[in-house]
């Protein structure tokens, strides 16, 4: 095991750091840049792309924590771990389409905001129900979180999207994807940091549910001022 003081995982972090800094000066200097740095001066697009960092933190690290505790704490198999935590992947097949026909009507920002609050409610939810809760006192709170998440997901993106540019249309998609991939593995390395570091798993998962939680709720709160609020037009229309 490696803990944050491991020498190894100190010259991770200050790659990554001075990696950043090398792209984000390349950028600045290149004709033809591959993310040019004057877009994250929109707000939509900047606050758009942390927010899918952050619910991407939250979402991903209660998958990972709550199949190492299903797995190793209550001796579940691999398939029985699956379909323990179907309720929360059931939850994003039809929550993300029903907000892209609500946001027709409401905006975009309602949804990213209660999808936000819905997902840290859920999580909260897991970490207040005790050290060894039984399973059927997970179920909401994993719907919760898979139901919220997948609600804001059409939101933010249109957001992201809506702010760029046609021409950089496809550098929006990557940053959002990429601040999304950086937010998953974010919250896998820190839930399993927890539950490694913590007196006992218990303690260790509703740390890291609460700390998903807070995740969840930065992300409404910078939704209320990045995401717009009037419905989308269909193209054509003006």
């Amino acid at each position: 095991r490696r803990g944050w003081s491991d020498p190894a995982v100190l010259a991770g972090l200050g790659l990554a750091v001075l990696s950043a800094a090398a792209f984000a000066v390349r950028e600045r200097l290149a004709r033809s840049p591959a993310l040019p740095l004057g877009l994250l001066r929109s707000r939509a697009m900047g606050g758009g792309a942390v927010i899918g960092l952050l619910f991407n933190f939250g979402f991903y690290g209660m998958v990972f924590t709550a199949s190492l505790e299903f797995q190793h704490q209550r001796g579940y198999s691999a398939l029985g771990t699956g379909l323990a935590l179907f309720p929360a992947v059931a939850m994003t097949m039809f929550a993300s389409v029903l907000s892209g026909r609500l946001s027709r009507r409401t905006g975009d920002r309602p949804l990213v905001i209660s999808g936000m609050l819905l997902a840290a409610l859920g999580l909260a939810g897991w970490a207040a129900a005790g050290a060894d809760p039984a399973y059927a006192l997970l179920v909401a709170p994993m719907m919760a979180a898979g139901f919220g998440t997948s609600f804001a997901l059409t939101g933010s993106t249109a957001t992201v999207m809506g702010a760029a540019p046609p021409a950089y249309s496809g550098a929006a998609s990557a940053l959002f994807n990429t601040t999304r991939q950086v937010g998953s593995a974010t919250g896998v390395a820190l839930g399993g940091s927890l539950l490694a570091s913590a007196a006992n798993y218990g303690t260790g998962i509703r740390i890291s549910m609460g700390i998903g939680a807070l995740a969840y709720l930065g992300a409404a709160v910078l939704a209320w001022g990045c995401v717009p609020a009037k419905p989308r037009r269909p193209p054509g229309l003006t």
